[in-house]
């Protein structure tokens, strides 16, 4: 699917990063300019806040989105508070700079001639600080409009969803796409604020001695920038009664979940009148998902029972490592208010693989433990940490790999094809698999359980709209790990977009 037919999802995508980085602007500009100016007064103040904005600007930002997640949960909340942080440095910065490099003298002629320290500040300190103020604001517009790209990684949108999307799907185009689209909103963004800053228009419109051209310098961008804010408001938010009926879909970062999430989504939106909100590609996956179900942030998700068994409920393993999906959706209606749907049909199980052109004979697990030496072993960052995967896997086989690489999720198939690695973690189910020509080794300890895969749903949603669970019930064992690994195959490989692979699957159901 090329990126003309994909132009809704991008008009959402730009509707979404555009209010949000234009909201959390505002914010930042507001608070930033007066906690400056306080911490100019207030020397006491300034010793504690200046080096906390620093301390805060120093931790990453993608942990802060990590670390706020328990507190406000993900999404809209969650991003505009970490932009706002974020953003804040330079403005009061640059606020506190303006004000501290004002002439002493300029301040004392006006107090002799009876100013009040209101007037001051108005008359003298800022008309004087506003160059340092927009040079820091201009700063802060290209900051806040590509943090905003790391929003999507929490489910609150933006254009860096079709950065992450295509990371997952290994989509080129809507990588390419998604960071021009915040690199235009960066360059727009800096320019709007240079308009305020040229022949120092601002200046003298605060001081009413602005020409019409200059007025007309500082008017017209800003009319235009709010009047699209006002059209991405009223395109994402359309004034509605059928908004009163929505459900939250979530899914994982990986090709698989975009497809089962389109399944869901598409599956409620063709027999009901309900409308879903898609949550796609969730940074974190089950650590950040499941608390962001028990919130009610998110409503519906696929999840693996071995995930959940080993995971969230931080059960150990019966001795035949054979998770009983019963008791698994007991525990979860009676712990969380959470019920399975059923299961999909398909065991997205870990695996290790080599290549097919290997020449040691290797077939298993043991045997590749007894060889590991030779081989580079690389996994997403995840599988480092579960207690299910390498720090359990390594008890069971002595593995004593001759160097260990950590990446991201997507990129570990693209390091084994360029040979920076050698042995690889798979799901079942992954396309590359067969892409690759990739040898799954037996798991002849069978350390790695069952990941089956089935739908998780709040029942507090059941309860509101009962025809749902209907629906989704008739999914059902109807994909086979086989027919997984064939429509990941036409995501990643073909370049089909999830939406229209969900769709043709749908169709198949039908016949």
């Amino acid at each position: 699917m090329n990126l003309w037919e994909r132009r809704t999802y991008f008009a959402n995508l730009l509707a979404e990063h555009l209010l949000l980085s234009l909201g959390s602007l505002l914010a930042v500009t507001f608070l930033g300019i007066l906690i400056g100016i306080f911490v100019f007064y207030s020397s006491k103040s300034r010793k504690i806040i200046l080096p906390l904005i620093n301390f805060l600007y120093t931790i990453p930002s993608i942990a802060m989105f990590g670390l706020l997640i328990p507190l406000v949960g993900i999404g809209l909340q969650n991003a505009l508070i970490v932009l706002i942080l974020y953003g804040l440095l330079p403005i009061v910065r640059s606020t506190y700079t303006g004000f501290k490099e004002v002439p002493a003298q300029l301040v004392e002629a006006a107090q002799g001639l009876g100013s009040t320290r209101s007037q001051v500040l108005k008359n003298i300190y800022f008309p004087l600080a506003l160059p340092s103020i927009l040079s820091g604001l201009r700063i802060t517009v290209v900051m806040i409009v590509a943090l905003t790209g790391l929003a999507a990684l929490i489910g609150a949108g933006g254009l860096g969803q079709a950065i992450f999307r295509g990371l997952n799907t290994m989509n080129t185009s809507l990588i390419v796409a998604g960071s021009l689209g915040i690199s235009l909103f960066a360059i727009l963004g800096d320019q709007w604020i240079a308009t305020f800053e040229k022949d120092n228009s601002l200046q003298r419109l605060i001081s009413k001695n602005a020409t019409r051209k200059q007025k007309n310098r500082i008017i017209f961008p800003s009319l235009i920038v709010l009047i699209f804010a006002i059209a991405a408001l009223i395109y994402i938010n359309p004034i509605s009664s059928e908004n009163a009926k929505t459900i939250v879909v979530a899914s994982k970062p990986t090709s698989e979940q975009f497809i089962l999430g389109e399944i869901i989504s598409q599956e409620i939106e063709q027999n009901t009148d309900i409308k879903v909100i898609r949550k796609f590609g969730i940074g974190g996956g089950t650590t950040n998902i499941q608390p962001a179900m028990l919130s009610g942030d998110l409503d519906v998700y696929v999840e693996y029972t071995g995930t959940s068994w080993l995971n969230v409920l931080k059960e150990k393993l019966p001795e035949n490592h054979l998770i009983n999906y019963i008791d698994l959706d007991k525990i979860y209606q009676r712990k969380f208010k959470l019920k399975w749907l059923g299961l999909l049909g398909f065991n997205n199980t870990y695996g290790l693989a080599i290549s097919n052109k290997d020449q040691n004979n290797i077939s298993t697990y043991s045997q590749l433990a007894n060889q590991s030496q030779n081989y580079t072993f690389g996994a997403e960052f995840d599988f480092f940490e579960r207690s299910d995967a390498f720090p359990g896997l390594k008890k069971t086989y002595p593995f004593n790999f001759k160097k260990l690489e950590e990446m991201d999720i997507n990129l570990r198939y693209k390091a084994f094809e360029e040979g920076k690695i050698n042995t690889v973690d798979v799901f079942t189910t992954d396309a590359q698999i067969k892409n690759l020509n990739l040898k799954v080794l037996k798991d002849d300890k069978n350390y790695f359980p069952n990941y089956e895969a089935g739908i998780v749903i709040r029942q507090e949603i059941l309860k509101k709209y009962p025809e749902v669970e209907g629906l989704l019930n008739k999914l059902q064992g109807k994909i086979s790990t086989e027919k997984m690994q064939e429509l990941n195959y036409q995501v990643e490989i073909e370049k089909k977009s999830p939406a229209e692979v969900a769709k043709n699957f749908l169709k198949t159901l039908k016949n």
